[in-house]
This record gives C-alpha cells, sequence and structure tokens, in this order.
C-alpha cells in the first residue's frame, strides 16, 4: 500500500508536469510573473489532481490578471474558472492576491483542478516559509501517513469546506496521526471546541 502511494504522487506529478511544460502552461504564467509550484506537488504529497501555483509579482492589475484568464481559458478548456480578489476580501486563512481556480472536470471524479494565486512578494515569502517548513519536518513515516490520510479524504464532500491538507500535515506533524480514523477523531474533537 505505501509503495502504490508513492508511486501515485509520482504518476500524478508527472501529469502536472504534461500540463505545465508540454502543454504550456508554465511559458503563459512566466509572461505575468514568477511562477512557484507550491502545496502537494512540491511536498511530494499527491494524492489527487490539484495543483497549487503562486506567481509571483509586486505589479499585478486587475486587468493583467483576466487577460491571463482568457490565456488559461484557451490553452486548457476548462468547464469551470473561479475568481477570487482577496486583495479585497481578506478571507482569513487565504493568500492575500488574485485567484482563478481552474477547473478541467470534476475533480471529485479525478479530473485537474489548479490554484493560480497572483500574489506580491510579502505574501509569496509567507507562502514560502510555510511550505519550507512542512517539508524540513516531513520524515518517510510522516510522509507515507499523509499520503494514507489524504489518499482517503479526495473524494470527501467536507473537504474544503471543513478542513484542507494543512489540517492533515498540522495532524500529521504535530499529534502524530498516522490514519484516517485517528484524523477524523481528531477533526471532530476540533470542531466541538469552535
Amino acid at each position: 500500500m505505501n509503495n502504490s502511494l508513492l508511486d501515485m504522487n509520482l504518476l500524478i506529478k508527472k501529469e502536472a508536469d504534461d500540463i505545465l511544460y508540454k502543454k504550456g502552461l508554465i511559458d503563459i504564467l512566466k509572461s505575468f510573473g514568477t511562477p512557484h509550484i507550491h502545496g502537494s506537488y512540491a511536498l511530494d504529497l499527491m494524492t489527487w489532481r490539484d495543483l497549487d501555483i503562486y506567481l509571483h509579482t509586486d505589479t499585478f492589475k486587475e486587468a493583467d490578471f483576466f487577460l491571463l484568464g482568457s490565456k488559461l481559458c484557451t490553452l486548457l478548456q476548462p468547464i469551470k474558472m473561479s475568481f477570487r480578489n482577496e486583495l479585497i476580501a481578506n478571507t482569513p486563512g487565504l493568500p492575500v492576491g488574485l485567484y482563478w481556480g481552474v477547473y478541467l472536470g470534476n475533480e471529485r471524479a479525478g479530473s485537474w483542478k489548479i490554484d493560480i494565486w497572483a500574489v506580491d512578494n510579502s505574501e509569496f515569502q509567507k507562502l514560502v516559509r510555510y511550505n519550507t517548513e512542512i517539508r524540513e519536518r516531513l520524515t518517510h513515516s510522516a510522509v507515507l501517513s499523509i499520503l494514507e490520510i489524504k489518499s482517503q479524504c479526495w473524494k470527501d464532500p467536507e473537504y474544503r469546506r471543513s478542513y484542507n491538507s494543512a489540517d492533515i500535515y498540522q495532524a500529521v506533524l504535530e499529534k502524530k496521526i498516522t490514519n484516517i480514523d485517528d484524523f477524523k477523531k481528531h477533526f471532530e474533537k476540533l470542531r466541538l471546541k469552535e
């Protein structure tokens, strides 16, 4: 089981590389700023087709972001794209920046979802620190536990509504949780405290 999860990570990363490099997503992003692939891809913790990209730029305007959206639409042919302006909304827990959520199909059925955030240097440094802190704490056993838990969560309708990958990372790295049952118990306790 553990080897199959590690193999799944590699397979999904290869698919992501095809979108990024063969299809040309990275080239489009480079014309608008400096793209950085983060999240599960950068941490080698992929269990579903979700790609997180931060576009580092200090001079981004909404009009440019919508031009980027048009190019994304032409290149990727998504079934849906969602826009957020978190420069205005300031939603707790989300990056401060402009966002495109690009859906290439039903993500719960295994299609790609690509999150693209245009952020300034200050926000970018925070995001890099978070990713670096997680990477530095990953042991082989933590990787296997995270992959195991994530592989059983991605189709859960509550995923992204009530919890996300960061909650899984925290549970494994701080609370030493190693399986889905203990994660659910841990998360339920947290919800009851709110």
